[in-house]
C-alpha cells in the first residue's frame, strides 16, 4: 500500500497546478507543469526524483549456478581384464628331428596358457603355432638348413586376450639333418634293457642306446673308467643326448646311506647340465625287489625312502622324476614273483618288453 500512495502522489505532482504565493505582494503565481515532447532520439532524466519499483513484488532470480571443472570418468574395466602379464622368461630352443624344433620356457606363475610364435624373419610374418598349458611345444613341418625365429606370450584364456604377456625375447635356430638320441645310464638292470627287447617296443624314432654295466652305482658310474677309457658319465656326456634316463642305486641302496646317493647323483646331473645343457635329464626311481630278497637284504626296505629323496632332488634341479615301478609290484609293493629272477631284484626278459611299451608311451608324452 504504502508504493501505492507514493506512486499516485508523484502522478498528482506531474498533472495538477502548482500555486506559489510571493512573499512581497501576495499574488499567487500558478504554473502548469507540461510535459516535456517525446524526442525520437533522447530519453528524459528526472534527476530530482529516486527511482521507484514497480508496484508489484519482485521475482527472486535464479541463483546461477558455479562453474565446476568438468569430470572425467575412467572406463569401467570388465571384471574379467586384469593387468598385462609379465614376460616369459627362460625361452629355449631344442632340435628334435630335421624338420621339428622343441621350444621350452619356464613356468610363468599367473600364466594358464601359452602362445608360440614362429617366422623365418625376425621382426615380422610371425605365425601362431598353437596354444598349451605346458611349458613346451614341439612345432613341426619346418624346412630344413632354415633359420626361424621363435618368441612365447603367457595368457589367462585359451585365446588372444588384452591380458596376455608382452612378447618373450626372441629366440633362433637354424634347421639341419638331425636324429635324437636316447640314453639310458645305470647298472645291470638297465643293461637289460640293450638286449632285452625293450627298444623295439617304444616306437619311437629317436636312436636309442645304453650306457650301462653290471655292479655299477651312483660312485662308481663317474669313477670307473671302463667304457673305453671312460667313465660312464663321461661316455654320456660325450653322446650329447636327446634325454638321459638314469637308472642307478639298486646296488648299493641297502647300504650306502641315502643321503649321500643323492649327493653323488646331484653332482652327476649338474655335470651334465653344465657340459650338456640342452639334455633332458630323467631321474628314474628304483626298481622293487621280491619279498624273499628284501630278507636277505634288509636295507632294501630303504627303497621307497631313497625315491622319495631322488624326486625331491629332481624338483630342487628342475630336472624330471619318472615312476614307473607300479607295473613290477604286487599288492605288498614287492616285485612280482613271475617277473623276478632267481635273485629276486633283475627282471625276466619278457618283462623288458613291457617296459619298452610303458616307457616308450611316457616318453612321447614329454614332447606333446
Amino acid at each position: 500500500m504504502k508504493n501505492k500512495y507514493v506512486l499516485l502522489m508523484i502522478s498528482l505532482f506531474f498533472i495538477l497546478p502548482i500555486k506559489t504565493v510571493s512573499a512581497d505582494n501576495n499574488a499567487v503565481h500558478t504554473y502548469e507543469t507540461v510535459e516535456p515532447s517525446a524526442s525520437p532520439s533522447a530519453t528524459p532524466i528526472v534527476e530530482s526524483l529516486p527511482s521507484v519499483s514497480p508496484a508489484i513484488e519482485p521475482t527472486q532470480m535464479p541463483m546461477e549456478t558455479p562453474l565446476m571443472p568438468p569430470v572425467i570418468e575412467s572406463s569401467p574395466q570388465p571384471s574379467d581384464i586384469k593387468p598385462i602379464l609379465k614376460k616369459v622368461k627362460g625361452v629355449n630352443l631344442i632340435r628334435y628331428s630335421t624338420d621339428k624344433v622343441k621350444v621350452v620356457w619356464k613356468k610363468h606363475r599367473k600364466a594358464s596358457y601359452y602362445q608360440v610364435y614362429y617366422s623365418k624373419q625376425k621382426n615380422r610374418g610371425y605365425n601362431l603355432a598353437g596354444i598349451t598349458r605346458k611349458c613346451h611345444m614341439l612345432v613341426g613341418k619346418l624346412k630344413n638348413n632354415t633359420k626361424y625365429y621363435f618368441y612365447v606370450k603367457a595368457g589367462r584364456k585359451k585365446k588372444v586376450s588384452e591380458s596376455d604377456s608382452v612378447k618373450s625375447d626372441i629366440v633362433n635356430i637354424k634347421t639341419k639333418k638331425y636324429r635324437r638320441k636316447i640314453i639310458f645310464a645305470g647298472d645291470s638292470l638297465c643293461e637289460g634293457i640293450g638286449y632285452g627287447g625293450a627298444f623295439s617296443h617304444m616306437k619311437s624314432t629317436a636312436e636309442k642306446k645304453v650306457v650301462a654295466y653290471r655292479g655299477l652305482n651312483t660312485v662308481t658310474f663317474h669313477t670307473k673308467r671302463i667304457f673305453n677309457g671312460k667313465t660312464g658319465l663321461q661316455k654320456l656326456i660325450a653322446e650329447k643326448p636327446y634325454r638321459a634316463y638314469m637308472m642307478l642305486g639298486i646296488n648299493e641302496v641297502h647300504y650306502r646311506p641315502s643321503g649321500q646317493m643323492i649327493a653323488e647323483y646331484k653332482d652327476m646331473v649338474l655335470s651334465i647340465k653344465q657340459a650338456s645343457p640342452d639334455t633332458d635329464i630323467i631321474l628314474c626311481a628304483i626298481s622293487p625287489v621280491t619279498r624273499a630278497e628284501r630278507a636277505r637284504h634288509p636295507g632294501m626296505k630303504h627303497i621307497p625312502e631313497f625315491n622319495k629323496k631322488l624326486k625331491e632332488l629332481a624338483k630342487k634341479l628342475k630336472v624330471t622324476y619318472y615312476d614307473y615301478t607300479d607295473f613290477l609290484k604286487d599288492s605288498g609293493g614287492y616285485l612280482k614273483l613271475s617277473y623276478a629272477e632267481g635273485d629276486g631284484y633283475h627282471w625276466k626278459i619278457p618283462i623288458y618288453s613291457k617296459f619298452g611299451d610303458i616307457v616308450g608311451r611316457y616318453d612321447k608324452s614329454l614332447d606333446r
